[in-house]
């Protein structure tokens, strides 16, 4: 980068770059006496924006939001040929940096109505994400000059105001289930480096007989408004734990690993699984002293394009199997077919029938596969919720003597169909099982563990 641009022939020597948009550069720029904003247009590829004319588009927006009285940085020069835009320097924080602080005033938000109350009627919307907002002297000033035509879902309310709430670490409580869930399907809408953390894998775990609800007012939440955007939860019990964050709140990722450090540790320490693809997350556990160790998770995907067909076994039917309704069968074939034994003696001692109760299962996806005499052989689950394009496999099982005989093929494949029907567009397992690969599933993303003593 040169240390100087110029605007019309007048040369601006170069502070520091302010920030990259999708349609230019901003620096902060001197003449020697003044500091000055210099956004310089760039051409670059934008695969979630089509532009036309940057330059012309910023004026007419600028012209646009000045008429209708949007407090912004004043328009000093342009340099059509260079395309360069010479702005007002508005000093002070973002309303960004200030929220990060810990710093929040309710006033902000009410300030941005009003502009809002000025755009709406005039059919448009502007970028209403803290980093365009500076505070100077208690008044904000929109300091993009982007607007857009007037859409509900892009509005103050329905988008922009959940990001102008202040970030708080609360610990977990049974009203925060559904806002969990919530986040983790956000969490995986747009990356799926987190698959391994979906919304399905903790509504199982939630329920599962080993998992010890005794600790979970330690699961740490980060909040913005009641919007989870970070969080750290253990997997099953203390010793391992899942840390993430929404992408725009990443710079919460050290203070969540290091919470988990503190208070989701067992005697030997803390694990946690990160996406060999996650650069952000590894840089922040190699810091805070995380290292690797000898265990690893990986996804498996298969695509639904396709019709899944496969005949059970003579003597086998497939019934939909609601583990509430018929909770002994359910414990008892998962007793057996994760070989805890064939002795029903010691798996009535061992166990106590509790239904357990998954708020968001569908029965239709909860396939079992039943012989000739009423026993329940083989067991497949798929989970799915209809604001993803996913579903997740957990769990499956074949009682011993049936292995082999092609039933949990049959029970996967049929599962796969029926998710397929209802939108899902492709199913994720936890495995890296030979079973799988024959299936029609591939590797999609490993997971290494780093350990912290």
């Amino acid at each position: 980068m040169s240390e100087t641009l110029t605007v019309n022939g007048s040369a601006y020597r170069v502070k520091k770059l302010l920030g990259r948009g999708k349609g230019g550069y901003s620096y902060l720029v001197t003449d020697g006496k003044n500091e000055y904003v210099l956004k310089k247009i760039h051409h670059e590829p934008c695969d979630y924006y089509t532009f036309g004319d940057k330059l012309g588009s910023e004026l007419r927006d600028h012209e646009t939001l000045r008429n209708i009285g949007i407090p912004m940085p004043r328009l000093i020069g342009v340099d059509k040929e260079q395309e360069h835009i010479l702005k007002e320097y508005i000093a002070g924080e973002t309303v960004s940096e200030l929220l990060r602080a810990g710093k929040y005033d309710a006033h902000w938000a009410e300030q941005v109505r009003e502009m809002c109350g000025k755009l709406y009627p005039a059919d448009l919307n502007i970028d209403y994400f803290p980093t365009n907002f500076v505070l100077r002297d208690g008044t904000l000033y929109y300091i993009d000059y982007e607007c857009n035509k007037y859409m509900e879902e892009w509005d103050f309310e329905h988008w922009g105001v959940k990001y102008w709430f202040p970030v708080r670490s609360v610990n977990y409580s049974e009203s925060d289930y559904d806002a969990v869930c919530d986040f983790l399907i956000e969490l995986n809408k747009n990356n799926e480096t987190h698959i391994n953390w979906n919304w399905a894998r903790f509504e199982w775990m939630y329920e599962h007989p080993e998992f010890d609800k005794s600790l979970k007012s330690a699961v740490g939440l980060w909040k913005c408004g009641e919007r989870v955007v970070g969080a750290a939860i253990y997997d099953m019990y203390f010793g391992e734990a899942f840390c993430g964050t929404l992408r725009e709140y990443e710079y919460l990722y050290p203070d969540i690993l290091g919470y988990a450090e503190q208070n989701l540790r067992d005697d030997s320490g803390i694990a946690v699984a990160i996406c060999d693809d996650d650069p952000t997350e590894l840089e922040a556990a190699n810091k805070a002293g995380f290292t690797v160790i000898e265990q690893d998770e990986t996804i498996m995907k298969i695509g639904l394009d396709r019709d899944f067909r496969s005949e059970l076994p003579a003597g086998l039917k497939i019934s939909e199997f609601d583990p509430v309704v018929h909770a002994y069968d359910f414990q008892w074939l998962l007793w057996q077919g994760f070989d805890h034994g064939a002795d029903k003696v010691g798996f009535e001692q061992a166990e106590k029938i509790v239904p357990q109760v998954r708020k968001h299962l569908d029965t239709r996806l909860s396939l079992a596969a039943v012989n000739d005499d009423g026993e329940y052989v083989a067991y497949c689950c798929l989970w799915y919720d209809k604001r993803t394009d996913y579903a997740y496999v957990e769990p499956v099982c074949t009682v011993p003597s049936y292995r082999g005989s092609g039933v949990a093929r049959a029970l996967i494949y049929e599962a796969l169909g029926r998710v397929r029907a209802l939108g899902a567009g492709k199913a994720f397992v936890i495995s890296d099982m030979s079973f799988y690969s024959k299936l029609g599933f591939k590797e999609y993303r490993h997971y290494t563990f780093y350990r912290k003593s």
